[in-house]
């Protein structure tokens, strides 16, 4: 076992904020070996935090805040039991003492250093997407409005990102370093595969297809299912449901190449796709519509071009409301009311 000043020290340096990660793995080492450790530091980090309420990590004596801590530990009873009903004050006005002494003690606690970790954010445009290389050589396209957070580098023995909206995901295989995706209720765990994921926030559904590869994905408490190249599942947070099916892969990630591939899917869907890459609200008008099947293509067209390919294609009209401002001053999202297009008088 360590001898006594080196632990002092590691536990003054923690308890300032001066400690190092490699010294406070140490020093949590040390006090899960005993129910004795845990107690002496929990005194030992309460009467510090007592004795300086407030300190400049920069200017801490550690050598003679130990020697401190140390007199007040050895003190006789009666003042000793002075000295607790003060800790016991203390612990209620010192909140942050509080906060401190459970993140250190907790049974299960690992130490945390995210809040040292640097983190990009990128977000795509609405109505275009863009495409970027992560630390680990894992290639992510970021469908339109869609938002993708990942660190500067990567931690040992991980890989992870969080990312709402659309993306599709080349991983770079590294079995030993896990590549993990959080999306809302999603959490999807890769080692080297390509697939892409469906997570916008305003959407209750979100999906998985799997280009190639082995993957795991786990929805709200649900249990983690396995996808394999060419598997599809949708997850519905409303229902807490997923299905799982066969498809083909490309039709779901075209996007990334400029296309937009639809085949025998209803009404309702494409308008969602087209919703999410341009920034619009859609609303159809007649429930049947909505479930009526299409088949098309587009490549690289704007939204007005093909609402006019589907109203050539397909017996719809659009209709475009006007666009007001809010009290903020800001316009409101384009607003496309969807109608069952009449037939044309003698046919």
């Amino acid at each position: 076992m360590l001898n006594e000043n080196p632990i002092e020290r590691l536990i003054t340096a923690y308890a300032s904020g001066s400690a190092t990660a490699e010294e406070r793995l140490e020093l949590e080492k040390w006090v899960n070996e005993s129910p004795e450790h845990l107690q002496y530091c929990r005194e030992f980090v309460d009467l510090w935090q007592t004795v300086h309420p407030a300190f400049d990590p920069a200017g801490i004596d550690v050598a003679g805040a130990g020697k401190r801590i140390r007199r007040k530990i050895a003190a006789p009873a009666p003042l000793r039991r002075l000295w607790t009903y003060w800790q016991r004050f203390a612990a209620v006005v010192l909140l942050p003492l509080v906060l401190l002494s459970a993140y250190l003690l907790t049974a299960d606690h690992e130490p945390d250093t995210y809040e040292e970790t640097e983190y990009r954010e990128l977000i795509s445009p609405h109505g275009t997407f863009s495409q970027i290389d992560l630390p680990d050589g894992t290639k992510v396209w970021l469908n339109g409005g869609s938002r993708l957070k990942y660190p500067l580098k990567f931690r040992p023995g991980e890989r992870l990102v969080f990312l709402e909206g659309e993306g599709y995901f080349e991983v770079r295989s590294d079995r030993k370093n896990p590549f993990t995706v959080h999306a809302g209720q999603m959490t999807l765990i890769a080692t080297g595969t390509a697939f892409n994921v469906e997570a916008f926030a305003a959407d209750s559904l979100t999906a998985v297809t799997m280009a190639e590869g082995v993957a795991s994905a786990a929805f709200g408490k649900n249990i983690p299912v396995t996808l394999n190249g060419g598997d599809r599942i949708v997850y519905n947070s409303r229902t807490s449901k997923g299905t799982l099916a066969r498809t083909e892969p490309y039709k779901w990630y075209a996007w990334k190449d400029g296309q937009m591939i639809f085949r025998d899917d209803p009404l309702h869907y494409v308008f969602r796709r087209l919703e999410h890459t341009f920034n619009v609200s859609i609303v159809i008008r007649d429930r049947e519509l909505a479930g009526e099947l299409y088949r098309a293509s587009f490549e690289e067209e704007s939204l007005d071009e093909i609402l006019r390919l589907l109203e050539m294609s397909a017996p719809i009209r659009f209709v475009h409301i006007k666009r007001t401002r809010t009290a903020e001053h800001r316009y409101e999202k384009q607003r496309i009311e969807v109608y069952r297009r009449k037939p044309a008088i003698g046919n």
